[in-house]
């Protein structure tokens, strides 16, 4: 295990037991993060816990994160994996549900020479959260399939309906 995983592991026990006041022990304080479609470019690990705490950290409850593939090279860590959780707060516009929704994601990071994560970048599709939470969502193949998902949903489209 290197420096990143490392530091990543460490970050995620802190954080599944909710001592964020201890993760500059693993995050730089000057870390700069992307939640895709969510945060834009940040700078600063206090803004980057506020919009975790504001945002989904908020929203869901039982939060469950499992991790797919792991990939680390030198000071680069990359994690796919997918979290679920209950929706009890607000996200996205939307008003608690009570749904049990997943979302996959592609989370990259970066360790400075320091040993201390201070880059992430996480990438995910919050139009399927939303579709989820508004009980909208196509049910899409959780492995690998041979289904053509949009050539099924433009036939049902151009159906006539009765």
């Amino acid at each position: 295990m290197g420096k990143a995983l490392q530091a990543y592991r460490r970050y995620r026990e802190l954080a599944d037991r909710g001592e964020f006041s201890r993760v500059g022990e693993v995050l730089d304080e000057n870390w700069i993060e992307n939640c895709l479609g969510l945060t834009g470019w940040t700078l600063g690990l206090d803004i980057a816990l506020a919009n975790l705490q504001a945002g989904f950290g908020r929203a869901f409850s039982g939060l469950q994160v499992t991790e797919h593939e792991v990939i680390e090279d030198g000071d680069a860590l990359v994690i796919r994996g997918e979290n679920s959780g209950t929706h009890t707060g607000w996200f996205l516009g939307i008003e608690p549900t009570g749904r049990r929704v997943s979302w996959e994601y592609l989370d990259m990071y970066r360790v400075g020479a320091d040993g201390r994560l201070n880059w992430h970048l996480l990438a995910t599709d919050w139009n399927l959260v939303r579709l989820q939470l508004l009980g909208q969502a196509p049910e899409l193949p959780a492995t690998p399939t041979r289904r053509a998902l949009q050539a099924e949903l433009a036939q049902q489209r151009d159906q006539p309906q009765p």
